[in-house]
């Protein structure tokens, strides 16, 4: 019994604490001193008369004294007030400002919008400047440091993202877009800004000698914006239409720039240069291949478009390749007690690191084509549609030999991104379903053309002799590229590059210099005025039977 009575009587004192917390809390945010200092003297009695019947609870007595006590300071909690005493001002006033996770006192922030020619000219007059008085507490150790940001990424964003524990401010400095030493006794000192496009401003607060909380008493900032109302809007908003559209071209002739072009991660510039001269010669033949289409005779005009349809879909991924956007790049990082050992980066960053460390810019590099696996994915399919179109297999060996085909190139895909031995299992897998397109290639579709005449037995055998060529040597260009890393880049990018002009340029040529008439792929323009013409034979036969008589009716039968 003694024991549940001490429990409850426990439970209570907390219960009382809270009460005293609360009512602390809302003496803080009352408007009348004297009622603070009233609840406050309330409290005190309580507590003390609790306290001399549950001596066990004097950590909580303890905790309430501590607030109580903050309360009795009185003006001393951080406070910020904003105003606009005029309509180009805007005032920020803080007094011991928070310190956030960044060990730095933000001390506001502003939108400053763009500025024109004319303002620039006149920086004391006309153009946006943020003005701040900064002063310390008198318990701080040292001066203080007011670092400005900018809301681009390698400003504002790249310091709210690093850590700066371990940073000194010369680091710091470096992505800052203005610096002020020796801030905290008061001295005003300001910034004009100017920039063509509006940004978000940011005003901090460090403490560089001891790398803790900077200790602020006051801080006032006023932001002049003799261009602007002062408010957010033109920074969360787009840019000037006119401004956004001159940007982009700049933007854009710059990337045209010889260097800008040749200069993709993993390749030389003549590894470059040899996937431009593919993605010309990819679309030029695709011109030729849809020009012959247009003139052909409805029977054939399918086979022309479908090799269309291969050599355009391969103009667009050379492209990709060559602008550097269709190929990720390994890297052959050391490791401690380790061999050297090929990694996937991120080619996105790729530039923006090499930039930054010099270790990373020297790296061994190696490109994955990945763009030429979607060529294949997506123009394998149809060419087989050709060769079936021309033998016309049975409608089980053609869904065999898709199937294998595309197995095939998602396991050699695979394997490319695998940088371990273990990718040498997905190429044992893609060569076996590889023998699934090769063997029918070779036994069934033969047969089946045999079975449609001496041309069609042919025109198979010119293009079966070109696929196999190349299905035989892409595993070992494989073997050669994405699995030992053994050919240079720019050799890789030369072979690739060859045997896809092989595989749909020259067995494109191949096939439609003698492509056969299919009736059931025309146009059904053409099956219309073949129908209108039996139709209208009909129509003529049954006038001529009504103008006949029943005998001649029988003569004729």
């Amino acid at each position: 019994g003694k024991g549940v009575a001490t429990v409850a009587e426990m439970g209570m004192a907390k219960a009382s604490v809270a009460l005293w917390l609360l009512v602390a809390v809302s003496s803080a945010c009352s408007s009348t001193a004297g009622g603070a200092v009233h609840a406050r003297s309330l409290l005190q009695t309580h507590q003390e008369s609790v306290a001399s019947h549950l001596p066990g609870v004097s950590s909580w007595m303890n905790l309430s004294k501590t607030f109580l006590n903050l309360q009795g300071l009185g003006t001393s909690h951080p406070s910020m007030v904003t105003t606009h005493p005029t309509p180009l001002d805007t005032v920020v006033q803080s007094h011991r400002p928070l310190c956030y996770g960044k060990q730095a006192t933000l001390l506001g922030s502003f939108c400053v919008a763009a500025t024109s020619e004319e303002e620039d000219s006149d920086p004391e007059h006309k153009l946006p400047r943020i003005t701040f008085s900064v002063k310390k507490s008198a318990d701080a150790p040292g001066p203080l440091t007011i670092f400005l940001f900018d809301d681009e990424a390698n400003s504002w964003h790249k310091f709210w993202g690093m850590t700066i524990h371990n940073r000194t401010c010369d680091e710091i400095k470096g992505i800052a877009k203005a610096t002020i030493s020796n801030a905290g006794d008061g001295v005003p000192a300001y910034k004009n800004i100017m920039g063509k496009v509006p940004h978000l401003w940011y005003v901090v607060a460090v403490d560089c000698q001891t790398r803790q909380c900077p200790k602020i008493e006051t801080a006032n900032l006023t932001f002049f914006h003799p261009n602007s109302d002062g408010t957010r809007d033109s920074c969360t908003g787009l840019p000037d239409a006119a401004m956004a559209l001159k940007n982009s071209l700049i933007e854009g002739m710059n990337a045209l720039s010889v260097q800008s072009i040749l200069h993709v991660a993993g390749l030389t510039p003549f590894g470059v240069f040899v996937l431009y001269v593919e993605f010309i010669a990819m679309f030029l033949f695709s011109l030729l291949f849809l020009i012959w289409g247009v003139r052909a005779e409805s029977a054939k005009r399918f086979l022309y478009f479908n090799t269309f349809f291969c050599t355009a879909i391969s103009t667009m991924a050379y492209l990709a390749m060559a602008t550097g956007n269709g190929i990720f790049v390994l890297r052959r990082l050391n490791s401690e007690g380790k061999s050297a050992s090929w990694h996937l980066t991120n080619t996105a960053l790729d530039f923006q690191h090499a930039a930054l460390s010099e270790e990373y810019a020297a790296m061994q590099t190696y490109p994955i084509f990945f763009a030429r696996y979607l060529i294949q994915l997506f123009t394998s399919p149809l060419l087989l549609l050709d060769l079936f179109l021309i033998t016309g297999v049975g409608f089980s060996t053609r869904a065999f030999m898709v199937f294998s085909n595309t197995m095939m190139v998602l396991c050699w895909l695979s394997g490319a991104f695998i940088t371990k031995a273990s990718r040498w299992g997905f190429w044992v897998f893609g060569m076996l379903f590889s023998l699934g397109v090769l063997i029918p290639m070779v036994g069934v579709l033969p047969t089946a053309a045999a079975r449609k005449g001496r041309a069609a037995r042919r025109l198979y055998g010119r293009l079966m002799c070109v696929t196999l060529v190349v299905g035989v040597l892409y595993p070992w260009a494989w073997v050669l590229v994405d699995g030992s890393h053994a050919l240079p880049g720019d050799l890789a990018a030369l072979l690739y590059a060859l045997l896809d002009f092989v595989s749909q340029c020259v067995f494109g040529v191949v096939l439609l210099r003698r492509v056969p008439a299919m009736a059931e792929w025309g146009d059904e323009l053409q099956d219309d005025k073949d129908q209108g013409a039996v139709m209208t034979a009909t129509n003529s036969l049954s006038q001529e039977e009504l103008e006949m008589g029943p005998d001649d009716g029988e003569d004729n039968l």
